[in-house]
């Protein structure tokens, strides 16, 4: 009996196509419990230990990375430099918990925030080079939405590292370090998608240049992609359309 014929081999290659056809299922799916978690660290926080918090973020946030490698797993070059970018930000950013240096997470952070920029043009390469509008195509494009929030979160961390006192809170209940996968993990995530969405509430300020321009151009960045994305979307589907309703020949 061949290889190819083994009943594992023939269970295995069906596995792997079947999560390779719902690669961003997976991926929109790790963001979102990766959201839902990082506030519910806190509100666990008098029960856990703070080691097993930082743990549980540290976890979904590695799957977050694992998941978007898969994601833009389309061939074997893409695969060895997303991990490339990814491997390396996960093992300094675990080496940092174990000895507690401001430079190895400034590093990792800086590994996580190419490897997700990697992955959003490579999604957006997909979004861009796809003429029907499917179930993975809306799938997609969520991904890059939460995406483009997470990567400017990590910014975020990395700038309060490089510039200590980059963010101050104006009017929240209780002060917190801007530090993504830490004890105080919610406030990057929180501020970052405030941004992104253009609500500004306002208990959380950029109080240096870096800061300040890095705000500024999450917020043009989200409302840029949500007008092109739904321009181009809604074109694809009227195009879409029209080819359906057309008359055989």
């Amino acid at each position: 009996m061949g290889a190819d014929r083994h009943p594992v081999f023939r269970l295995t290659a069906r596995w792997l196509t079947a999560m390779r056809h719902h690669r961003f299922d997976v991926l929109l799916c790790a963001l979102i419990l990766l959201l839902l978690w990082t506030p519910m660290v806190r509100l666990l926080a008098p029960i856990w230990p703070p080691a097993l918090s930082k743990f549980t973020v540290t976890t979904l946030f590695c799957v977050v990375l694992l998941s978007a490698v898969f994601a833009v797993s389309q061939s074997r070059r893409s695969v060895l430099v997303a991990l490339w970018m990814a491997v390396p930000g996960i093992l300094l950013y675990e080496l940092n918990l174990a000895i507690g240096w401001d430079v190895l997470l400034a590093v990792s952070y800086a590994f996580s925030i190419a490897f997700l920029g990697y992955t959003i043009v490579v999604i957006l390469r997909f979004l861009f080079v796809d003429q029907r509008v499917t179930y993975n195509t809306i799938c997609a494009s969520l991904c890059v939405y939460l995406l483009l929030g997470v990567l400017w979160s990590t910014a975020y961390s990395l700038i309060e590292i490089l510039e200590p006192g980059s963010f101050t809170f104006g009017f929240a209940d209780e002060p917190g370090e801007m530090r993504f996968g830490g004890g105080e993990s919610v406030f990057p995530v929180y501020y970052s998608f405030v941004t992104l969405t253009t609500l500004g509430y306002g208990d959380i300020v950029p109080a240096s240049a870096t800061a300040r321009m890095l705000s500024v151009a999450e917020a043009v960045t989200g409302q840029l992609y949500l007008a092109v994305l739904v321009a181009r979307l809604v074109g694809l589907h009227i195009s879409q359309s029209s080819r359906d309703d057309r008359p055989a020949p």
